[in-house]
């Protein structure tokens, strides 16, 4: 799910529109940056996501991601995945399951459903051994 820059009353407008089956997602963008306002425990209820992928800059002067926002994903038992620790996230999925590259070699995301693969320089210098 990519809820773009969404914050409290736009998520409150798509739990009001949609059921919790609409709504379902194993992979969510994380709205407006990780901000505080964002990715709120309702929603995050409705979506149910695995992985959260925060798109964020190092060292940003908003102090993005929250740390409220990061306490709600860890509560909610959500793998994060932060584009200011990681670099570029590539996800993948087709219908069956979900790739997941980092720049920077992520950690893995676990469970059969989200796999991790090596980061492209990474797999590169392996080929080339």
């Amino acid at each position: 799910m990519l809820p773009g820059d969404a914050e409290q009353d736009a998520e409150r407008e798509m739990l009001s529109e949609n059921s919790s089956d609409e709504l379902r997602a194993e992979v969510l963008k994380i709205g407006h940056h990780g901000s505080r306002n964002s990715t709120t425990s309702e929603f995050l209820a409705a979506v149910k996501p695995r992985l959260a992928i925060i798109s964020v800059g190092e060292d940003n002067p908003y102090g993005h991601p929250n740390a409220e926002l990061l306490e709600r994903l860890a509560n909610a038992g959500v793998r994060v995945l932060r584009t200011d620790r990681e670099g570029a996230v590539h996800i993948l999925m087709d219908g069956k399951g979900v790739e997941v590259t980092c720049f920077v070699p992520c950690l893995p995301v676990g469970g059969n459903e989200l796999q991790r693969a090596q980061a492209p320089d990474q797999k590169k210098n392996q080929e080339q051994q």
